[in-house]
């Protein structure tokens, strides 16, 4: 199963995860991705202005294990796996500081794994009841999972080497305490519960869980948000950046990246020296036969057959990067963990012809506007291609706790895509009814299509998603069903 969740991450990047979930019961499997760029041709993104080091560097790609599915209701179990494993790590933290480093990463990211999921289960919801009796439980829920773990600390201190690991432990609880925050405040401004009349005893139970929390917070010496602030919380936002690398680096996957036809361009590459070659030693043989050694024409046919040969070679490299590059994929990304290989990743980019897509994704490009068919004006079109190879029995070694697959997270910045755009706004003459000078701004926007392919054990499915862009950054992104 191949699942994409796409996002605008910053004003100028694109962000998709892809997360890659092999069937229980096989070895091996193989996905496929390819995503086509539909371009418009006014923004001079083409072959020649957009090569491929220019994409890869524009391109962000990390592959990281799919966080284990836990629901919140789940976690305030005290006979759950995760709780059951933190604790035990707490009790008896006798075993290397890297082993209980990892419990605490892995708690932590899963109870924020479980909090997010169950604040998007409240925006799916279309009645207003029932999001405020599902946010009642997810701050109720919250409340008890994080008094649970805080229930640890004791019995950590109390053991022998409770003292050495007690900093993990007080990055999980800053970490988890962040989450908490962040997502009380996403209810607060999602639902707005002082003005939902059925909004009970939410607001009370928010109001005394964030007045705890600061509490805490401030007990534990842990950096809070402050307003105003002296500094624009800008400690906050690093050291809370720093905390969520380091808890989610437990779940990212060290990557060996090389040239995947490093050794055919090698040969593509001798290969067009020898034509060159073939071709000037010919015409050298042929004008010292006619003319002889050391005379005029046989140095002129000498200096003219070396000019060539240094064209044909060029242009036969060219051909042959150009073939290898749309026929083969230019990277290959091994996945290994220590000394266990758990699968590769390949990845290719060219630009293709329009004429060359095939009907079913301009079907689903669907450019009907005759504004724009019937000038004849083309888009320019990017192909990047992607191929996953999993090794389950190796992800299922990776970890006690039950792995579903992997994510790639792939950010795509659009910066060079705004460099030719018209200024973000046009002024626009308001007619009113009468001769009144008043006028009004009109964004510019400009609109990019991606077209993805997903192919996994013969299921084939498409998605697009259009992309509103102007050159002050990313407007919007949405996914287009027809």
């Amino acid at each position: 199963m191949i699942h994409i969740k796409p996002k605008i991450h910053d004003s100028n990047t694109l962000e998709y995860k892809v997360g890659f979930m092999p069937n229980d019961g096989k070895n091996h499997d193989n996905f496929y991705i390819t995503t086509w760029i539909f371009i418009p041709e006014v923004l001079d993104v083409n072959r020649h202005t957009y090569d491929k080091s220019t994409f890869y560097n524009d391109t962000t790609s990390h592959l990281r294990l799919i966080t284990p599915k836990y629901e919140l209701s789940q976690l305030i179990d005290p006979h759950s796996l995760p709780f059951t494993r933190i604790k035990q790590a707490c009790e008896n933290p006798v075993n290397t500081n890297k082993e209980f480093e990892t419990e605490v990463k892995m708690y932590a990211s899963i109870v924020k794994s479980s909090i997010r999921d169950a604040y998007h289960n409240i925006v799916r919801q279309v009645n207003e009841q029932s999001q405020h009796s599902l946010a009642c439980d997810l701050v109720e829920q919250s409340r008890q999972v994080t008094m649970m773990y805080r229930s640890l600390r004791k019995t950590l201190l109390a053991s022998d080497a409770g003292m050495a690991v007690a900093v993990f432990y007080d990055f999980g609880d800053e970490f988890i305490s962040n989450i908490v925050e962040q997502h009380l405040g996403r209810i607060v401004k999602f639902l707005d519960p002082r003005r939902a009349s059925s909004s009970g005893p939410l607001l009370p139970m928010i109001t005394h869980l964030l007045d705890s929390e600061r509490k805490y917070r401030k007990s534990r010496n842990y950096l809070s948000i402050e307003h105003p602030s002296h500094d624009d919380n800008r400690q906050f936002v690093y050291h809370a950046s720093q905390l969520k690398k380091y808890i989610e680096s437990n779940l990212y996957l060290p990557t060996h990246k090389r040239r995947n036809t490093a050794f055919l361009e090698q040969v593509a590459f001798s290969v067009a020296a020898g034509i060159s070659m073939v071709f000037a030693t010919v015409v050298s043989f042929a004008f010292q036969q006619t003319y002889g050694n050391f005379t005029l024409p046989f140095f002129i046919a000498l200096v003219i057959s070396y000019m060539f040969k240094d064209r044909i070679k060029d242009l036969i490299r060219n051909y042959f990067a150009h073939g290898l590059g749309s026929r083969f994929y230019d990277w290959l990304i091994t996945m290994r963990v220590g000394l266990l290989k758990i699968g590769k990743l390949k990845e290719g980019f060219d630009f293709v012809s329009p004429q060359d897509v095939s009907r079913h994704v301009n079907e689903k490009r669907a450019r009907k506007n005759p504004l724009v068919v019937n000038r004849g004006v083309d888009e320019q079109v990017i192909q990047y291609r992607k191929y996953v190879h999993l090794n389950r029995k190796s992800v299922d070694r990776l970890s006690s706790y039950p792995i579903n697959g992997i994510n790639n997270i792939v950010r795509f910045n659009l910066s060079n895509f705004m460099r030719k755009m018209d200024n973000p706004q046009v002024p626009l003459f308001v007619n009113d009814g009468d001769a009144s000078a008043h006028f009004t701004n009109g964004d510019k926007a400009y609109y990019i299509n991606f077209i993805i392919q997903c192919k996994y054990e013969g299921i084939s499915e498409y998605k697009r998603y259009r992309v509103c862009l102007c050159r002050d950054g990313i407007k919007s992104i949405e996914e287009k069903k027809q």
